[in-house]
């Protein structure tokens, strides 16, 4: 490949800022509180963990066996305090390492010699693997398997294909231990989520395509028949799923709908239109099909096989995804986690679509489609930049909440959206003293018993109502200190002398008040949850950098509390 791949640095660039601020963005959206499916799938995976180990790490979740990422969910809890740091340094990590593979696969199939020309590739690279589209993937610590299942897919695909090279050059050792890492690679595929099965059954037709002997493709067979016997030992299937045949069978125009905005659906989280999220999945199957022709005119292997066996299980991922959620609504399949998968296959053609064109003018043409195609998926950083404070704010309330053992929906729903189940494992939780509620855990304030104010912060309660919990009270206000210029990270609620009755998180946006004009006093509001006798005046008080308290300016009104009612 001799064409010079001008503009190369500033690709480059773009890559690093792409990296960048998707690093910035997951340490801005970062939340100790476990969410949604941790509640089961962490919290309750750990527990069960510690009575029966090899039962809870090939129990099913959904469809998925997530054994490689579980060793991440028991490490997490087991020696970081299970505050989603070491899941989310995962994310990062893994797809690191997938950016890695996707670079080694181009410098080993043909690319250009010239320094600018890598540069701006691995550039490129960073841009698709790093992209903010997939926030939903980088932001939460129970999703380091799609990392996971792309990464040991690629890995498999390249290790065959290095396989193959040995295999023609007559070197069979060095075939067969290629050809290993190959099944290695894929078996942890499939162990990394239910897509992954789909990667052995790609390794036979890649093997077939690169002509090895019938021994090495039945090794092969037999490894897929082995791999998912195992898998699905035992297996059942969601609750009220038919047949994964059955809605592409009975709805095929609806499953091609699916498929089409599935793989075009980082597009439509760019745009938001949905024609452009047609014309964006059409145009990879369109574009996938054209390169298979190309590849199998060619007499000998085509470079880089592996990008083009890696776009099959993306599209062939699209394909088991519809016939499994299609009764969910075709809308379902534009959700930001699944561009993981879509956003890796887009990047697979280009770069297989740049190291397989002969003339100068055709690879010259991919590599201008290249640009705008990562300009278009570069800009979805803008979105980093989105106010990620509500989210933050609303999970460490639910916290709180929890730890307060208080299930109001309004609460903790935005942490789980079924209060019963939530009741039942954060329970568990406590009792076994991991997570939020780990003895020397450091996102909740544990107040003395007694507290003296020494000093004046500005702020004031809104208001007082019942929660659902005998016993317990859900106040809201905001608190500024204006000697130390800025917000406390936690407000306590006292009564008239200065026992500790209950705590409470500030961090939300608070737009009343318009009298402070300090810009560190944005997100002044907080919320507190407490237990009150019949009477009372409540106090808030508030922990200064120097081991004090301050409270209150205006204290409120008295409340009593037998006539305050639930929200």
């Amino acid at each position: 490949m001799k064409t010079r791949f001008d503009g190369g640095y500033l690709i480059f660039l773009l890559g690093i800022i792409t990296l960048t601020t998707t690093v910035y963005a997951v340490w801005t959206h970062f939340s100790p509180v476990p969410y949604a499916d941790q509640w089961d799938g962490t919290i309750g995976f750990y527990l069960r963990a510690l009575q029966n180990p090899w039962q809870a790490f090939f129990e099913l979740h959904n469809e998925h066996r997530l054994i490689f990422s579980r060793l991440f969910f028991y490490a997490d809890i087991r020696y970081f305090g299970g505050r989603n740091v070491l899941l989310l340094v995962a994310n990062v990590v893994l797809a690191g390492l997938l950016a890695a593979v996707f670079f080694r696969v181009v410098i080993r199939n043909g690319a250009p010699q010239d320094r600018e020309t890598r540069i701006g590739l691995a550039g490129l690279i960073l841009v698709f693997v790093f992209s903010w589209v997939q926030g939903a993937n980088f932001a939460w610590g129970f999703q380091n398997q799609w990392f996971a299942v792309n990464l040991f897919s690629l890995l498999a695909f390249h290790y065959l294909e290095l396989a193959g090279d040995a295999y023609r050059r007559g070197s069979s050792p060095e075939s067969n231990a290629l050809l290993a890492k190959a099944l290695l690679s894929g078996s942890v595929a499939a162990l990394s989520m239910a897509s992954g099965l789909l990667v052995l059954p790609i390794l036979v037709v890649q093997a077939l395509y690169l002509r090895f002997s019938r021994r090495t493709v039945w090794l092969l067979v037999t490894t897929t028949a082995a791999t998912w016997i195992a898998y699905f030992f035992d297996w059942k299937g969601l609750s009220g799923n038919a047949h994964l045949l059955t809605a592409l069978r009975e709805h095929p125009a609806e499953a091609l709908q699916y498929v089409l905005l599935y793989l075009g659906a980082p597009a439509y989280l760019l745009s938001r239109s949905e024609p452009i999220a047609y014309a964006g999945g059409a145009t990879v199957l369109l574009t996938f099909a054209c390169l298979v022709l190309k590849a199998l005119r060619s007499r000998a292997p085509a470079p880089a096989i592996s990008l083009l066996a890696f776009a099959l299980f993306a599209i062939s991922n699209a394909v088991t995804t519809a016939s499994g959620r299609l009764s969910i609504g075709v809308e379902h399949a534009l959700q930001s986690r699944y561009t993981t998968a879509s956003l890796a296959a887009w990047l697979a053609l280009i770069l297989f679509a740049t190291l397989n064109f002969d003339s100068q003018k055709g690879r010259k043409s991919v590599l201008v489609t290249a640009v705008i195609v990562s300009l278009f998926v570069a800009s979805g950083q803008r979105f980093t930049s989105v106010n990620s404070n509500h989210a933050a704010f609303s999970r460490r309330f639910a916290g709180l909440a929890l730890r307060s053992h208080v299930y109001d929906l309004d609460i903790t729903g935005a942490v789980y959206p079924l209060p019963e189940p939530l009741s039942i494992i954060s329970q568990a939780a406590e009792q076994a003293n991991v997570s939020i509620f780990a003895p020397d855990q450091p996102d909740y304030f544990v107040p003395p018993s007694h507290v003296t104010a020494t000093s004046i912060c500005d702020g004031h309660i809104d208001k007082i109502a019942a929660t659902t919990t005998p016993g317990m009270y859900r106040a809201e206000g905001w608190i500024f200190d204006a000697g130390e210029k800025r917000v406390p990270r936690d407000v306590v609620v006292t009564d008239a002398d200065g026992a500790t009755l209950g705590t409470g998180v500030t961090g939300k946006e608070y737009y009343g008040a318009l009298e402070i004009k300090d810009p560190n006093a944005l997100y002044r509001g907080w919320s507190a949850l407490f237990k009150a006798p019949t009477l009372i005046t409540p106090l808030i008080v508030a922990p200064t950098s120097q081991g004090t308290y301050c409270k209150l300016q205006e204290t409120g009104t008295a409340y009593n509390v037998d006539k305050t009612s639930a929200p």
